[in-house]
């Protein structure tokens, strides 16, 4: 009854699809830092590490993430139409050291390149509590007017990065930069539904009680018209062109053996008046017709009561690749101008499921009563990381303020989850846009702040409540404090608010489409601080 949850879950807070931008407590307090020649370039720009000075810089970075997700679906026989979930990040960390001599800089980072986050939805979501909703119209007939459920979904997701490369000065306006990447990804779902049922005169019943014994009653009624047919065999061999009233009349059956054989009929929903057109032989495929359908009927409830009963999801998808990244810095005017360009290669990942026994989320059975689950153990599925292009600069405008401005660019249509062919889920790029404003104080202080554009290249086919991006405006404030030469403590917080997205959507409903809305937002709050240290030489 579960129809299908999608695996790649996006828990990405800034950046593209399936991509974390935000990398360092100075990118939350200014958001443009692709031109960045301090010790977080061994993420934005790390081809800029030339222009640190001789010796070891580190830098520790800690996020705090917060992010409500709602959904909201028309579909008309839910329960309710919102459904509310939040994402939690409490620590998440970066990582960089850089070692610079001469004309050479080497540099290696970690952090988490995508994901990151826990997204729970306590109450479920509409791509699980619709299949149950149907319930209602479906079984209507049989006097059900409600549903219930009890459901969760939780799912973690993280692609942590191990980046190393070298940096080079080819003369004091330009320096490159050649390196790699390791990305090991982890994703792990674990939900419930449990306690299905349906609401009937008698009040609520489990779903899968009240499905095996309205089958039960079907293949006793198959049995019964079973067996009617079989007793018809020498009236049909016999008088099978004759009606019921001429087989009494002429003596070959008595008003009670007619009366049973005609109340079967009856009970299984044929009128009086089609029952007294009926010769023998026509009476009795109706019987086994009958007999058919009610099989048939038993069949499709047991099935059905097998996806009623209580289910648990427990797996994880791990896999792994590697990204080139390649980059140039290049400086004018005195420095006082910068320029950064970093091209990071699409990450070729396949996971593959680690499911536990029986947890695997049966959504179906094949022919031989198999079971189908959504999760299988060592099924693989396709989560590439789009390549990125990041483009940006700094303008020093005057000695105590700085302009800086980047754009990014995903390529995720090129990305193996994207679909092919006339099937692709993206329809252009998705694209940053960022500006930040830094002001010294003081030689000891300065604050800065951000905004940041982001806009969606995803089209519906990729949308749903599970995995869905939207477009968004962000914006931040902070500053960084000199506690001497070599050490500095940044700060910032920054504000997420994302542009509401509304999809047309068809549930298939016993072979009816079935027409409704689903709307997605979001909101992110992010709390950041970070240590930059050096040791000079």
């Amino acid at each position: 009854m579960i129809s299908c949850l999608i695996l790649a879950t996006s828990f990405a807070f800034s950046g593209g699809i399936v991509t974390n931008y935000n990398q360092s407590a100075a990118y939350i307090r200014m958001f443009a830092r692709d031109a960045t020649t301090e010790i977080d370039a061994v993420f934005y720009n790390p081809a800029g590490l030339t222009k640190l000075r001789d010796g070891w810089h580190f830098s520790f970075s800690g996020q705090n993430l917060t992010q409500t997700r709602t959904v909201n679906s028309t579909f008309p026989y839910l329960n309710g139409a919102d459904f509310e979930g939040e994402a939690k990040v409490p620590i998440f960390p970066s990582f960089y050291t850089a070692y610079k001599k001469g004309k050479f800089a080497f540099s290696f980072g970690f952090n988490p390149v995508g994901g990151g986050g826990t997204a729970t939805y306590n109450s479920g979501l509409p791509t699980m509590e619709i299949p149950f909703s149907t319930l209602v119209p479906k079984l209507a007939a049989l006097g059900v007017t409600g549903y219930s459920a009890n459901m969760m979904f939780k799912g973690y997701s993280v692609n942590f990065g191990f980046q190393g490369g070298v940096s080079y000065e080819i003369n004091e306006n330009i320096s490159v930069f050649g390196g790699l990447r390791y990305v090991m990804a982890s994703t792990t779902y674990e939900g419930y539904v449990k306690d299905v049922k349906v609401t009937t005169a008698a009040g609520p019943v489990r779903a899968d009680d009240f499905m095996n014994g309205v089958a039960a009653q079907a293949t006793a009624g198959a049995t019964l018209a079973t067996n009617a047919s079989i007793g018809m065999n020498p009236l049909v061999a016999n008088f099978g062109t004759l009606t019921f009233a001429q087989v009494e009349e002429a003596g070959y059956i008595d008003p009670v053996t007619r009366a049973t054989l005609e109340g079967g009929l009856l009970q299984f929903g044929f009128t009086q008046a089609q029952i007294d057109g009926m010769s023998m032989t026509i009476a009795q495929a109706s019987y086994n017709g009958a007999a058919q359908n009610l099989t048939s009927q038993a069949t499709q409830l047991t099935a059905s009561a097998v996806l009623m009963a209580d289910q648990v999801a427990d797996v994880k998808q791990t896999g792994s690749g590697v990204t080139p990244i390649l980059g140039a810095n290049l400086s004018f005017l005195e420095n006082n101008l910068n320029i950064g360009i970093k091209y990071e290669f699409q990450t070729n990942i396949e996971v593959t499921n680690e499911t536990a026994a029986g947890k695997g989320f049966t959504i179906g059975l094949t022919e031989t009563g198999a079971k189908i689950e959504m999760f299988p153990n060592g099924a693989k599925t396709n989560a590439d990381m789009p390549a990125l292009l990041s483009i940006g600069f700094e303008y020093k405008l005057s000695d105590p303020l700085k302009f800086s401005a980047g754009y990014h660019t995903y390529f995720d249509g090129k990305a193996g989850w994207a679909g092919t062919g006339n099937t692709s889920k993206i329809d252009k790029n998705s694209i940053e846009l960022a500006a930040g404003l830094e002001y010294k104080i003081s030689d000891k202080l300065l604050i800065s702040g951000g905004y940041l554009r982001t806009s969606t290249g995803a089209n519906a086919l990729y949308m749903s409540d599970i995995t869905h991006t939207m477009s968004s405006n962000s914006g931040s404030i902070g500053g960084a404090y000199n506690v001497s030469d070599a050490l500095r403590i940044n700060f910032g917080i920054a504000y997420t608010k994302y542009v509401t997205a509304t999809y047309d959507k068809t549930y298939n409903l016993s072979g009816t489409n079935v027409s409704y809305k689903e709307s997605y937002g979001r909101d992110n709050l992010t709390i950041a601080i970070g240590i930059d240290f050096s040791v000079f030489k």
